[in-house]
């Protein structure tokens, strides 16, 4: 090794700001959706999963907080999937229904991004589930 070669360090990335993960798992809700025939029989399984991701510009620090002014309340979107996804009369795509979810969880402004998985349990026999996800980012936001 030379003792005299000069060393480059790459520039100090910045801090990755603070932020916080809500999420909604494993939510069951019984909903007309699905492409084939068989599944336009009648309502259907599905299990929600939700991840939002917004700015955490301040500390949780007060036990004695007791207010959800200052949170995600992640009810709001217990309540969305439970009592209006089944509203929606049949959809035929889980991509249709999963961009519901995102733009639903977008009506909070602090939100910046979405993960949505959607999976049908009794699909197919033998499998445990099938289904889909997408993620999204605030429309209009910076990559």
């Amino acid at each position: 090794m030379n003792p005299h070669a000069v060393v480059t360090l790459a520039p100090p990335q910045a801090n990755e700001p603070d932020h916080i993960h809500v999420f909604l798992c494993d939510c069951t809700v019984e909903m007309r959706v699905g492409f084939h025939p068989s599944e336009r029989t009648g309502p259907q399984p599905v299990v929600v999963a939700i991840e939002a991701e917004a700015a955490l510009p301040h500390r949780y620090q007060d036990v004695t907080e007791n207010s959800l002014d200052r949170v995600i309340d992640y009810e709001v979107f217990y309540r969305f999937i439970r009592e209006e996804l089944p509203k929606l009369g049949h959809v035929p795509l889980l991509e249709t229904v999963a961009e519901q979810i995102a733009d639903f969880c977008f009506r909070d402004l602090r939100i910046q991004k979405v993960r949505v998985r959607l999976e049908k349990p009794r699909i197919y026999a033998g499998t445990a589930r099938a289904g889909i996800e997408i993620c999204r980012s605030r429309p209009g936001a910076a990559p």
